[in-house]
């Protein structure tokens, strides 16, 4: 049975490697979120807080109070390190332990809310989601070209669709729907899974002024919900394209775009956020037709769709077994 299907343990972690893989997911861009800044998230079903510390840490916790459930995102205020509820200022560090009660005596021994380990790099703030305890299992690695003089600055965007992760992830392995839905030729395609990682590298083409521009690309996702593309084209450009689940039915979709600036030149953010039109378009193509699919667990095949299979299998690694 495919992994996504499974929904008979859902109590002890609200369906996080069940009903949703375990892995890193970009949770917010860093230039979103400033110090003292606090934001509510909701995620994977689920209710969260991001905020960053007066020092500049990112921390991710369960949205409520441990006291009487109120909702820290909502009135919730930074002190220092710690986050402090807005409804009776309860104090929390920044790993999530309650340090005071300003009106007992003592702090309730049990008195704490879960933490999220944090990566941020690469103008990213990632979140590992797995149940409570567990390491993770890789890292996402930072990107060299962010912050290098010799690349642009980051450009951010991002939108909400109506389906499920395993139909944006199934676009690595599906070779066949680039033309019909992308007009691209596609002069090689192969996909690599190397553990947590699955590559996808091809040579494309489209046609231009009756011209066809041919440009390879190399696109890796690092576990479930994190990509990115490196394409040689005329100017070289990183792409990083991350998703996370709002709930079962929808989907965040994250991108940017890095380009390397030609000698002397600079490049205005004008000239990317064309890519990043050209990606919100490529991505509508898709949508479409995400949004009205039926996704079927036993599809035919023909043998040149590309290894589908092999990137369910993979995918499917990122959730825990039936007991």
């Amino acid at each position: 049975m495919y992994a996504p299907a499974m929904r008979s343990r859902l109590a002890a972690d609200d369906g996080i490697g069940t009903t949703y893989p375990r892995g890193w997911y970009l949770v917010e861009w860093s230039e979103r979120l400033a110090p003292g800044e606090v934001k509510p998230a909701r995620y994977l079903g689920r209710d969260f807080v991001l905020f960053r510390s007066e020092a500049g840490e990112a921390r991710l916790f369960d949205a409520h109070c441990p006291h009487l459930g109120a909702h820290f995102g909502y009135g919730g205020r930074v002190e220092g390190d710690s986050i402090v509820c807005p409804f009776h200022a309860w104090r929390f560090d920044g790993a999530g332990a309650c340090t005071e009660v300003p009106y007992a005596t003592r702090v309730p021994a049990k008195a704490r809310v879960r933490s999220y380990e944090l990566r941020e790099h690469s103008g990213m703030i990632l979140a590992y989601f797995d149940r409570p305890g567990r390491a993770p299992e890789y890292e996402v690695p930072p990107l060299s070209e962010y912050g290098h003089p010799g690349w642009t600055e980051l450009v951010v965007s991002e939108m909400e669709i109506a389906t499920q992760a395993r139909e944006v992830i199934e676009n690595v392995a599906d070779r066949a729907h680039f033309s019909p839905v992308h007009d691209t030729n596609i002069h090689s395609f192969e996909v690599e899974v190397d553990g947590p990682r699955a590559t996808q590298k091809s040579r494309v083409g489209r046609f231009i002024r009756g011209k066809e521009m041919l440009g390879d690309s190399s696109a890796t996702y690092y576990g479930p919900a994190v990509q990115f593309t490196t394409i040689a084209w005329v100017h070289p450009t990183v792409l990083i394209n991350a998703h996370i689940p709002l709930d079962e039915e929808r989907l965040l979709l994250r991108f940017a775009v890095l380009m390397k600036k030609p000698e002397g030149v600079e490049v205005p953010r004008s000239a990317l956020q064309v890519h990043i039109d050209a990606m919100s378009e490529g991505y509508l193509q898709d949508v479409t037709i995400w949004e009205n699919k039926r996704w079927r667990d036993q599809p035919i095949l023909a043998d040149t769709d590309g290894p589908i299979g092999a990137v369910r299998r993979w995918y499917a690694s990122f959730f825990d077994a039936c007991p």
